[in-house]
């Protein structure tokens, strides 16, 4: 009896699911507010704006609910800011409040995984592919911390599982478009990814979806252009469109001196517009960042090593056992069903896209769409392997290479976690491209004394201060709408906040602002030389030190 009872909870689905998403969650929760070592200024904007429509209504810059999110000059999209506000609401505004909606989010992305493998292959592949997607370095890097992207392609990911199941019953036709709509309202780069897979799996199954009555289809229809037409004003705003300028190909300008140097090498205009011609050069960028992404360098070895913020130690985006397995994968791909392959193949080629399109190298966040397929692959492989491989060979080999595997496993995954918890966080502190540790500290160091002064000058070079007194203080966003105002350079570059009350935001020059009274500057060693500083004209209060033991910040007062 007891036998028969544990048997159907193994076949329950609640009881897997609810392991599924324990699991997930403990991987992506422990330890939460300590690794990513600090808070960045992405997460303190979407803390802030969080708090500042939950307490007005309006975003930081007084904007009345608005469809985009101008913070320093990136636009962010809504959605994931809007979801925030009852977090804040019942826990306060904190680092764990912001950080916590991605590890849920993630976590469900588990449980979504394990469905759609299910529904394409079987149960117990479901089961495995779960359990490789909750130990995945690529899927907890960003469900950790305030990352955006982590909450946007859950709905992506419920939108591609509901239109799989839509095959046995058209309810989920509907669950699938909602889905697919607040993913683009969730983050810039499904904006294109999300109407490539949705033509895509229209394809796949356009017998069925086609098939459908005239009624089902119109009222799809409408429940698209409900969710989605909202989204098309902002599309076309200035906002959306220096966005573009900033971070994607189609704002690039080629610099006029190597434009006029490669004039003079060719023969004529034809040669010239043949082969370095900016829509040729620009198509061949797109095709070098899009292979990119399918590198050993980027996806086994190193990831993405110029972004400290993006990257893992001494590891790339998934685990060297995944070279073994996808490779396996690709041997028996027609094992795999039809359907369920043309789905993992085409969702693997057009995922890469977003990030192709933009001008860095490789980007594993925009890419981030690509881990998906590959786990799939990768879990997919390991069955094979074991279905079709390893039990060919007789009792005692299969144990011997069984337990060899495990503990070549083992030590990737310990690995993983000593990189990850340990490592990283003593090299990917630093700076706007790291994760910008020290402005907690400073926050706390000067805000108790600010009244204080006339006047205090916080350096810009680590980028985005402004925000961090606005979200560590909790500032009123009463008090700050009127005085906030964003300071570029221009569309090409981010901004920062110019300030607030006694608050300046600026890059400082000691040579000059030294002759200031009655003032506090807070900046790099190498804007506030301890050199230059004279005792008869000021002093230093505070220093506060990188976990390395370099200086930061240095608080100074003149007198």
């Amino acid at each position: 009896m007891r036998n028969v009872f544990l048997k159907r909870i193994y076949k329950s689905d609640f009881f897997v699911v609810s392991l599924v998403f324990f699991g997930a969650f403990l991987m992506r929760v422990v330890l939460i507010t300590k690794v990513p070592v600090s808070m960045n200024w992405d997460e303190a904007s979407f803390g802030y704006n969080a708090y500042s429509i939950l307490k007005t209504g309006r975003d930081e810059y007084g904007e009345l609910l608005p469809l985009q999110f101008r913070s320093v000059g990136d636009y962010k999209a809504p959605l994931f800011i809007y979801a925030l506000v009852p977090f804040v609401k019942i826990f306060g505004l904190s680092v764990w409040t912001v950080r916590i909606l991605p590890s849920l989010t993630g976590s469900l992305s588990v449980v979504c995984f394990y469905f759609l493998v299910k529904a394409l292959l079987d149960r117990k592949s479901a089961i495995i592919a779960s359990l490789f997607l909750t130990i995945s370095p690529w899927h907890i890097q960003f469900t950790r911390g305030g990352a955006d992207v982590g909450f946007a392609t859950f709905f992506t990911l419920l939108g591609i599982v509901s239109f799989v199941y839509a095959q046995k019953n058209k309810f989920f036709y509907y669950l699938s478009v909602v889905s697919f709509s607040l993913s683009v309202y969730s983050y810039f780069a499904e904006r294109l990814f999300v109407p490539f897979i949705f033509i895509f799996l229209l394809l796949v199954y356009r017998e069925n979806f086609f098939g459908q009555s005239k009624r089902t289809i119109l009222n799809l229809t409408f429940t698209t252009l409900l969710f989605a037409l909202p989204i098309f004003l902002p599309l076309f705003s200035s906002g959306h469109i220096e966005k573009i300028e900033k971070t994607t190909i189609f704002g690039y300008s080629r610099p006029v001196e190597y434009e006029r140097r490669m004039k003079a090498s060719s023969a004529s205009d034809f040669s010239y517009n043949l082969f370095h011609g900016s829509v040729i050069e620009n198509g061949f960028g797109f095709l070098d960042r899009y292979l990119t992404h399918f590198s050993p360098r980027f996806l086994f070895f190193y990831g993405p090593s110029y972004d400290p913020r993006q990257f893992i130690s001494y590891m790339g985006m998934l685990y060297l056992s995944d070279v073994f397995f996808i490779i396996i994968a690709f041997m028996f791909l027609k094992k795999m069903p039809k359907t369920s392959r043309m789905i993992v193949l085409g969702w693997m080629v057009l995922a890469p896209i977003p990030a192709a399109i933009t001008r860095d190298t490789v980007h594993a966040r925009r890419a981030f769409n690509l881990v998906y397929p590959l786990v799939f692959l990768s879990s997919f492989g390991f069955i094979e392997f074991y279905r079709r491989i390893l039990i060919n060979f007789d009792k005692v080999w299969r144990v011997f290479l069984g337990s060899v595997f495990c503990i070549l496993f083992l030590y990737l995954f310990l690995g993983y976690l000593w990189g990850y918890y340990l490592f990283s966080p003593r090299v990917n502190y630093k700076g706007p491209s790291g994760w910008q540790w020290g402005y907690k500290e400073l926050v706390e160091t000067i805000s108790p004394i600010a009244t204080n002064y006339e006047k205090v000058v916080v350096d810009t070079t680590y980028q985005g201060p402004y925000v961090f007194f606005l979200f560590f203080n909790k500032y009123s966003p009463e008090r700050y709408h009127p005085q906030a105002r964003l300071v570029q350079e221009s569309r090409e570059f981010l901004g920062e906040g110019a300030g607030f009350d006694n608050y300046e935001f600026r890059p400082i020059y000691w040579p000059e602002d030294r002759y200031l009274s009655n003032t506090i500057f807070a900046g790099p060693p190498e804007r506030v030389r301890i050199k230059d500083i004279d005792p008869a004209d000021a002093r230093i209060l505070s220093t506060i030190n990188f976990p390395n033991g370099e200086i930061a910040w240095l608080v100074v007062e003149v007198y």
